[in-house]
């Protein structure tokens, strides 16, 4: 059995629990503050050692013996997720709470009380797989890898180096094995690059916690960190004298379950491009890797690899120190506002692949930004919402989805017809290939169904945006909220509605995320448009947000009567305009047809396989 196989296979065993735990919904956060985690750990008899992002202690889950020193705890200062490098549990922090009381029992062994965590991770047994697989895997002599290095077009480098980094390769020398270590320099995965599509992965793709890392013999505490291989490359071959890491993820996420790798390193270097997508993964990343000993080389420099003729040691000596978020200049606003010049397209923001008018009117999907969708009931705003978002993700937009009205199994039904294109019930031979590719897609849920309290729903948003690095949460609908308000029940529902918009606006603002909210409109005479007035509520939803999106639904009121989306408000560009819905009830879908449409130009499943591509057919 291949490598993959055999992990994919270990993997499904554990797919329930890596669900539940990380991946599949986002629920309520018990609150985790750094004052409870401190005396949780203080009443266990655990001695703490503060880090930048995490307190490292002494792991009391495992068996440690004669390893006593490298079984390190590492539980992270915000969500209050742990992680032991030695004995590799991993979970959220009500399950530490529980294993830490149970350590104290003698009469439970170690066994029993993981068994009794059916959600804590534990990769011993993937751990087994990957040091048998690390034995098979092709190794090279150093010729050979030069070789290899120029077939797939990748830097020369030193012997000496080459032998450092231990890459290795399948029999047919198309794909590259580079180890990934974790905060103890153990291989617990790799990051894997194919010849031909030059498609980067991850193995395990799970949160194995391990990164592609270089430490020269000269390295001092400092570490520069580039989004993909062959820019780690380029730096290597440069010989600088600071350690070099390769973002797991390129510049499109960054797990929490990576932050005890980088706690080595008191000075971190982020050099992850000059489009505005990578300036805002920069900022995003640095505030979770502590700010105060994060550095971003100026956004005017272009990466390693796109000019290796550069003065690497200058640039990242003259990286710039990070402002507080309230104090700028426009010396330091310079070079952003003409690589924005320089890069018109990219900074308008994500565009749509379904919807070709609305990247015409909006222009595309911009983090920061905070969109209000209205409509008369049973015009198919939460239809259309799935579609909307839908799209966005299969463009690498992390997403959020709170969904107050329907349950999550509905909503994810609908998004996988809309992606299929065809009625799932009637072809349930393909559901597997649908929902393994709409698996691999940056999509979240929260379980709240029903009225919830805003407190409850932040403290979620905020968790996810931090976990999972958000981009885009939609609520549907904010109505849900104002019933459940902390506040006097005698208290205007007006004001409860008011202080849900400032509270997204400003958690759209501080973490440069872009808020969808859905609002029910008031009761309107129904041969009447809606307009901006028609939102329910003061008049507060429409002065805070940037884009205000209108279903016009005719069909009721008029014979020849037609639904189509009406955009009223648009902050960047002032552009207004109507784009027809026309409804494909098969597909559950709003999607354009375009003149001579191209059947590549229409998303499809094989977009966003998680097939890896077969060797012998690229060759």
């Amino acid at each position: 059995m291949s490598f993959l196989k055999r992990a994919n296979f270990l993997l499904a065993r554990k797919r329930l629990s890596l669900q539940r735990l990380n991946i599949s919904t986002i629920e309520g956060i018990p609150e985790v503050s750094v004052p409870l985690i401190k005396k949780a750990l203080t009443q266990n008899g655990l001695n703490i050692e503060e880090g930048f992002t995490c307190f490292i202690t002494k792991c009391n889950i495992c068996k440690r013996g004669k390893n006593e020193a490298k079984a390190r705890l590492y539980v992270n200062k915000t969500t209050g997720m742990y992680m032991c490098s030695f004995c590799k549990h991993a979970g959220q922090w009500n399950e530490l709470v529980g294993l830490l009381n149970l350590s104290k029992s003698k009469r439970l062994k170690v066994k029993e009380q993981i068994d009794s965590f059916p959600e804590v991770i534990t990769m011993n047994e993937y751990m087994e797989q990957i040091r048998q697989t690390t034995k098979e895997l092709k190794i090279f002599d150093g010729e050979a890898l030069q070789t290899t290095l120029a077939k797939f077009k990748l830097p020369s480098l030193d012997t000496s180096l080459l032998a450092a980094l231990d890459i290795r390769s399948n029999e047919r020398n198309t794909l590259l094995y580079f180890p990934l270590e974790n905060v103890d320099n153990e291989v617990v995965g790799f990051r894997t690059l194919h010849c031909y599509s030059k498609e980067e992965t991850m193995i395990p793709n799970i949160n194995c916690g391990g990164v592609l890392t270089a430490h020269p013999s000269r390295a001092r505490d400092t570490a520069v960190l580039v989004p993909n291989i062959i820019d780690f490359l380029v730096l290597l071959k440069a010989k600088l004298s600071v350690h070099l890491v390769c973002l797991p993820d390129n510049v499109n996420t960054l797990s929490q379950y990576y932050l005890p790798s980088f706690e080595r390193f008191k000075k971190l270097v982020l050099w992850l491009g000059v489009d505005s997508k990578a300036r805002d993964s920069a900022r995003d990343f640095a505030r979770k890797l502590d700010e105060k000993r994060c550095h971003l080389v100026r956004s005017n420099e272009l990466l390693p690899h796109l000019n290796p003729n550069q003065d690497f040691k200058s640039i990242v000596a003259n990286a710039q120190v990070l402002w507080h978020q309230s104090i700028t200049s426009f010396s330091s606003l310079r070079s952003g506002v003409l690589s924005d010049l320089q890069n018109v397209d990219k900074v308008q923001g994500v565009k749509w692949k379904k919807f070709p008018t609305l990247n015409k009117i909006m222009l595309g999907h911009r983090r920061g930004e905070l969109t209000v969708l209205t409509g008369p009931t049973g015009c198919g705003k939460t239809t259309f919402m799935s579609e909307y978002s839908l799209d966005l993700a299969m463009h690498g937009v992390n997403t959020l989805w709170g969904s107050f009205e329907i349950r999550n199994t509905r909503l994810a039904r609908t998004m996988l017809q809309q992606m299929a294109g065809f009625p799932l019930a009637e072809n349930l031979d393909k559901f597997d290939k649908v929902a393994d590719a709409f698996e691999t897609l940056p999509m979240y849920f929260m379980t709240f169904h029903g009225p919830q309290k805003i407190k409850d729903v932040m403290e979620a948003v905020e968790h996810a945006a931090y976990a999972h690095d958000i981009v885009h949460v939609i609520i549907d609908n904010i109505q849900f909220m104002m019933g459940m308000s902390e506040e006097p029940k005698h208290m205007d529902r007006f004001w409860k509605q008011d202080a849900i918009i400032a509270a997204f606006r400003t958690f759209a603002t501080r973490r440069n995320c872009h808020v969808t909210l859905v609002i029910h409109p008031r009761k309107e005479r129904e041969d009447e448009d809606l307009t901006i007035s028609s939102i329910f509520g003061s008049a507060k939803a429409s002065q805070e947000s940037d884009n205000i999106i209108i279903i016009q639904d005719k069909r009721l009121t008029s014979i020849k009567g037609k639904k189509y989306l009406q955009i009223v408000k648009n902050r960047y560009s002032g552009d207004l305009g109507v784009m027809p819905l026309v409804f494909d009830k098969k597909a559950l879908s709003y999607a354009q047809k375009r003149a001579k449409e191209k059947e590549s130009d229409t998303p499809t499943v094989a977009d966003i396989s998680i097939e890896n591509v077969d060797d012998r057919k690229l060759e």
